[in-house]
């Protein structure tokens, strides 16, 4: 019986220690991500720039669209 026991406690305590390992690698990841998230959130922010916007469309010859070259359409609603 006491043997037994003390299999299950090496055991549980194995599991354990396993258990941990996983959980700060885990934690690591989700820190690298975090990481990764902000680095894009910061990039996004400073492609979004009106200035970086206008210039981009400049070069590619695009200009703001007229009265005239918008339309207005009417939503189809579906018939209840």
């Amino acid at each position: 019986m006491v043997f037994a026991s003390a299999f299950a406690v090496v055991t549980v305590q194995d599991q354990s220690r396993q258990f941990f390992i996983a959980l700060n690698k885990a934690q690591k990841g989700e820190n690298l991500l975090n990481e990764d998230f902000s680095r894009l959130k910061l990039a996004q922010a400073k492609l979004s720039n009106h200035r970086i916007i206008q210039d981009a469309a400049s070069a590619q010859n695009m200009h703001l669209p007229t009265v005239a070259d918008t339309k207005m359409l009417k939503s189809m609603q579906p018939k209840k």
